[in-house]
């Protein structure tokens, strides 16, 4: 199915758009708050949802939570951006499932969502970092290739990344924690995208886009024209950009249903709550 031309689809001022509801960006809501996700969207009304996005680091719930698989086949569309790090299991990441056992999954999950063009990777943040001595980066080639090998097999298209912003939470906690950041200059980050990175998906036939930092792409990680262009039934949603996002972020227009809950993955480099453990 071609992308929806939205100003004809709209042209009737009678036609109500259904919304996009974001769970989120916030927290990992589907793994900690699976049950305020699921009232939200019923009490929301299945009927004024064009599309849930779901952002998680661990899809497993989407096929083995009772719960969730019901609403996701309740609803027309579900998409999944997937936030695969290759940091999965380190002290940065501790209680978040490897690579390996997020691939695992995958198979289940695209099965649930119908297609895997209904899912995203999210390979971010791109960060170096020194712990006690040891160091931890995915900026690594290597590290990316094995990552998008598979998701090429997968079928999923599209891989995020952007560089960390370090937030002064983040910095403050990394201080506390004896965690040095190696910095690199954006322009050397940009070339590692462009270079390195987006050549070696290109081989695999897979997209690179990025995510607000650097701003390489145009399109955002919520993309009304992609949803409406997967839609099973056809169905537009808002292509305007999300106001309340930062200024470099392309995302849609989407209702994020998240709070500032503490995130039990607990990431290290999270600016979010994240309830940590070293």
């Amino acid at each position: 199915m071609g992308v929806v031309d939205v100003k004809e689809e709209i042209s009737n001022k009678n036609i109500k758009m259904k919304n996009i509801i974001s769970a989120s960006r916030r927290v990992d809501m589907m793994n900690f708050y699976s049950e305020k996700l699921v009232n939200y969207v019923l009490n929301y009304g299945i009927e004024n949802i064009h599309t849930l996005v779901i952002w998680t680091k661990n899809p497993e719930k989407i096929y083995k939570d009772a719960k969730i698989r019901e609403l996701i086949n309740k609803l027309d569309q579900t998409f999944l951006l997937l936030t695969v790090t290759g940091l999965g299991g380190s002290f940065l990441e501790r209680r978040v499932p490897s690579e390996e056992k997020v691939f695992s999954m995958l198979p289940n999950v695209i099965k649930m969502l119908k297609t895997p063009l209904r899912i995203n990777i999210r390979y971010d943040p791109l960060l170096d970092l020194e712990y006690k001595g040891y160091r931890i980066t995915n900026i690594n080639l290597n590290k990316f290739k094995k990552i998008a090998k598979v998701i090429a097999k997968m079928g999923i298209p599209v891989i995020r990344v952007s560089y960390i912003t370090l937030y002064n939470k983040i910095l403050k906690r990394f201080k506390k924690l004896g965690i040095t950041v190696l910095n690199h200059d954006i322009k050397e980050i940009e070339y590692f995208i462009k270079e390195k990175m987006m050549p070696v998906a290109n081989d695999f036939g897979v997209q690179i886009k990025t995510c607000t930092y650097p701003d390489i792409t145009s399109d955002g990680c919520i993309n009304g024209k992609l949803l409406s262009s997967l839609h099973p039934k056809g169905e537009v949603c808002s292509y305007e950009k999300d106001k309340s996002q930062r200024e470099r972020c392309h995302c849609t227009k989407s209702i994020d249903i998240g709070r500032w809950y503490s995130c039990l993955h607990g990431c290290l480099y999270c600016y979010g709550s994240p309830k940590l453990s070293l």
